[in-house]
C-alpha cells in the first residue's frame, strides 16, 4: 500500500489560492493598458460610422492605441485616457476625418509622368505632339523621332504622344507605320501612341518580344505586325516605361524612389488607400518590394492585371492562379483579377447611345461573348483587338461560377455598352444574384449609365466608382445630343435607388493637386472651369454624402470594411486633421481644405508647420524633405529622410 500523503485543508485553500493569483497576474500582463498612447483633442470629428449620412456621429477627441482606434467622444471622455506617457494633439477646432479611400488611381505607372522623376530617368520622358491637318502631324512625327535620334545613345527609347487623337488615329498604319519610324529612328526603339492606337518600330516590337519571351499575340495588330499599327494603347505605354525602361538595373531603384514619393505626395493631401490594378510585372515587384519593407507611405488594394498584357494564354493563366482575393498586409492586399478596360474613353467608349457612322465608328467595343447578344455592340464599332477583354473576363466569370475565385475588382467601363457586357457576362454564367453580390463587382468611371442598369447594380451590389470629367459631356454634345447629358455619372438618382457609389481619382495622378476636394467642388456644383458637365440634377446631394462616398462607402469593394473608412473603435487609425471646417463654407470653396496633419496606423506620415510647428514633408517642387521638429513627438513614421533598400537586397531582414 502506497504512502498516503495529507496537506492540511488550509494549505490547499492557499495553493489554489497561490494558483488563481498567479493566473490572474499572467492575465494582468496580458491585458491592454488602460490608457491611450496618442489622443486628438478639440477637433470636429466626422467618425463617417453610418452608412446613412443623416446618423453619422460627430465626436470632439480621439483615443488611440497602437496601430488601432481605441476611443472615439468627448474631450472630457477621451482626457481620462491621458497617461503621463500620452501623446496628445490639439486639433484646434479643425475637421477631423477618417483617411480617404481614392478607388481608382495607378499611381505606380503614373509616378513616371511627374517633372522630378522624368528629370531622374531622362528615358521617360514623352515628346507631345499637336497638329490639325494629318500630313502636317506625320510630318511632325517624322522629324521629332529623327531629331530625338541624334541627341540619345543607339538603343534608348524614344516615346511619342499625339494629339488631337481624332486626328491622329487617321494617320495611323497610312502615313505613320513600322516602316516609317524604322525609317526616322532605325537604331532605337520608337513608340507613338494616341487615345485609341499605337505604332511601333521594329526596334520596339523587338525589344517587347524579348522582354516577354513571346511573340506578341495577332489579335494586338490591325492589319498585322508587318503594319505595326496596333489598336492598343494602355498595355504598350505602360509596360514599355515600366518594364522596358524604369525597370532596367540601372534604373529600377531610382523609379521605385520616385514612385514612393508620389505615394508619399498623396498622404500629404489626406489620401491613406488606393485602388488600382497592377499592370506589367514592374509595377508588382516595385509596389511588394516597398510592402514588404515597410516602406508604403499610404495603404494599396491591388487588382491582379500583369499576365494579360502581351500574354496569348489568357484563359489558361488565370485558370492556373487560384483566389488571391484579400491576402496580403494592412499596406497591401489582393482584391482579385481585373480586365482592366473594356471600351476606351472619351470618343473611344462603347455606348448604346444612337448617332451618325462617323460618330460610331470611332467607338470601341469588344467582340460579343460567343451566344451572348448586347445591342449597343454592333459590326460599325466593334473593335477587334478588345477580344483580349472579352476573354479574360468570360474567363474569370466561369472561374467564380466555378466557385474558384472570390473576387473580381473594378473595370475601366465608360460607356453603357461596355457595363451592359459586363453585366450580361457574369449573368450568363448562370451564377445566382447571391453568388454574384458575393463578388464585390465593380466599374470604374460610370461616364454613360442606363437607368435600367442602376437598377440592375442594386440587384447585384455593384459598386460604381465615379471620377469627374467634362470629356464625357463634350463628346455627347458634339456627337449624340445634349438630352443624353442625363446619362453621364447620375450619381444622385443611384443614391435614391440605393446603388454603392464612390467617387474616386481625387488622388494626387497624373497631376499635382492641393486638396483631395478638388473633384468634390465639382461633384457638388456639377461645374468644371465654371462649365456644367452632365446634368446639375445629378449632383452629389451634399457634403456628408460626399465624404461617405471618399471614406467609409469605398472601404467595402476593397474588402476591408471593418479595418479602414471610419472612426470606429477597433478600426486602423488612419486619420486625417483638415485645415478648417470640413462642414462650414460655400461648396466652391471646399478645395481650399487640405490635410495638415496625416496619421495612418497611428503613425503621423506628414505634418504640417501650421498645427504644431513641426514639418514632415517631401517637397514635390524641389524633389527633397523638409523634417523639422519644433515639438517633441514619437509619432513620425520618417524621422529623417527615408532610405529605401536597394530592390536586389529583395526581402533583406524579413
Amino acid at each position: 500500500m502506497g504512502l498516503i500523503c495529507r496537506i492540511p485543508a488550509v494549505i490547499v485553500v492557499a495553493l489554489v489560492g497561490l494558483i488563481a493569483t498567479s493566473f490572474m497576474i499572467v492575465d494582468a500582463y496580458a491585458a491592454k493598458a488602460p490608457y491611450a498612447e496618442t489622443v486628438i483633442v478639440n477637433g470636429k470629428v466626422i467618425t463617417a460610422d453610418a452608412d446613412d449620412p443623416e446618423d453619422v456621429t460627430m465626436a470632439e477627441a480621439i483615443a488611440i492605441q497602437g496601430d488601432r482606434i481605441m476611443a472615439v467622444g468627448s474631450n472630457e471622455e477621451i482626457r481620462k485616457l491621458v497617461a503621463d506617457w500620452t501623446e496628445v494633439i490639439d486639433a484646434k477646432g479643425n475637421s477631423v476625418i477618417p483617411g480617404l479611400i481614392d478607388t481608382h488611381n495607378h499611381i505606380y505607372e503614373t509616378s513616371t509622368g511627374f517633372p522630378w522623376v522624368v528629370r531622374s530617368l531622362p528615358e521617360l520622358l514623352k515628346i507631345e505632339v499637336r497638329a490639325d491637318d494629318p500630313a502636317a502631324l506625320a510630318e511632325i512625327v517624322g522629324k521629332a523621332v529623327a531629331a530625338r535620334a541624334k541627341q540619345i545613345p543607339e538603343g534608348t527609347w524614344i516615346r511619342v504622344r499625339l494629339n488631337p487623337a481624332g486626328i491622329a488615329l487617321k494617320i495611323f498604319g497610312t502615313l505613320l507605320t513600322r516602316d516609317s519610324l524604322d525609317r526616322a529612328g532605325p537604331n532605337h526603339p520608337v513608340f507613338v501612341s494616341t487615345r485609341g492606337g499605337s505604332v511601333l518600330n521594329t526596334k520596339a516590337i523587338e525589344a517587347i518580344e524579348g522582354h516577354y519571351g513571346n511573340e506578341l499575340p495577332e489579335g494586338y495588330w490591325m492589319r498585322g505586325k508587318a503594319v505595326g499599327w496596333s489598336g492598343e494603347y494602355t498595355d504598350f505605354s505602360r509596360c514599355i516605361g515600366l518594364d522596358l525602361i524604369a525597370a532596367k538595373p540601372e534604373n529600377f531603384d531610382t523609379y521605385i524612389r520616385g514612385y514612393f514619393e508620389v505615394l508619399q505626395a498623396n498622404a500629404q493631401i489626406g489620401v491613406t488607400t488606393h485602388k488600382s490594378h497592377l499592370q506589367c510585372e514592374s509595377g508588382f515587384s516595385a509596389s511588394s518590394h516597398l510592402a514588404r519593407n515597410h516602406m508604403m507611405p499610404i495603404r494599396m488594394a491591388w487588382g491582379h492585371r500583369w499576365m494579360q498584357p502581351f500574354s496569348p494564354y489568357i484563359a489558361e493563366t488565370y485558370r492556373r492562379i487560384g483566389d488571391w482575393t484579400g491576402y496580403g498586409s494592412d499596406y497591401m492586399w489582393s482584391i482579385g483579377s481585373s480586365v482592366g478596360g473594356i471600351d476606351a474613353g472619351g470618343v473611344g467608349w462603347c455606348t448604346s447611345i444612337p448617332a451618325d457612322d462617323s460618330i460610331k465608328a470611332r467607338e470601341q467595343c469588344p467582340p460579343e461573348p460567343e451566344g451572348l447578344h448586347i445591342d449597343a455592340i454592333q459590326a460599325i464599332n466593334t473593335v477587334s483587338n478588345r477580344a483580349r477583354r472579352t476573354e479574360h473576363l468570360e474567363t474569370l466569370a466561369d472561374l467564380a461560377a466555378e466557385g474558384r475565385i472570390s473576387g473580381i475588382p473594378g473595370w475601366h467601363v465608360s460607356g453603357d455598352g461596355a457595363l451592359e457586357l459586363l453585366f450580361q457576362t457574369y449573368l450568363a454564367t448562370g451564377m445566382t444574384d447571391a453568388r454574384i453580390r458575393m463578388l464585390r463587382i465593380e466599374s470604374d468611371h460610370c461616364h454613360a449609365v442606363t437607368q435600367e442598369q442602376v437598377q440592375l447594380a442594386v440587384r447585384l451590389n455593384h459598386t460604381f466608382s465615379c471620377d469627374a470629367a467634362d470629356t464625357p459631356t463634350r463628346v455627347l454634345k458634339g456627337g449624340y445630343g445634349e438630352e443624353y447629358l442625363t446619362m453621364n455619372a447620375p450619381v444622385a438618382s443611384m443614391l435614391k435607388a440605393g446603388a454603392r457609389v464612390v467617387i474616386s481619382e481625387f488622388g494626387i495622378q497624373s497631376e499635382l493637386r492641393d486638396s483631395p476636394f478638388e473633384d468634390g467642388v465639382m461633384w457638388l456644383t456639377r461645374k468644371i472651369d465654371g462649365e456644367t458637365w452632365g446634368v446639375p440634377e445629378e449632383a452629389v446631394p451634399d457634403r456628408m454624402t460626399l465624404m461617405l462616398m471618399m471614406t467609409r462607402w469605398g472601404a467595402y469593394p476593397l474588402w476591408r470594411e471593418n479595418d479602414i473608412g471610419s472612426i470606429e473603435p477597433g478600426k486602423l487609425a488612419d486619420i486625417v486633421i483638415l485645415n478648417g471646417d470640413y462642414m462650414a463654407g460655400p461648396d466652391e470653396d471646399l478645395d481650399k481644405l487640405t490635410s495638415i496633419l496625416t496619421l495612418i496606423g497611428g503613425e503621423v506620415v506628414y505634418e504640417s508647420s501650421e498645427l504644431r510647428g513641426n514639418t514632415l514633408r517631401f517637397n514635390t517642387d524641389t524633389a527633397d524633405w523638409t523634417i523639422v521638429k519644433n515639438t517633441p513627438t514619437t509619432l513620425w513614421r520618417w524621422n529623417e529622410v527615408p532610405e529605401l533598400p536597394p530592390f536586389l537586397s529583395g526581402a533583406a531582414g524579413h
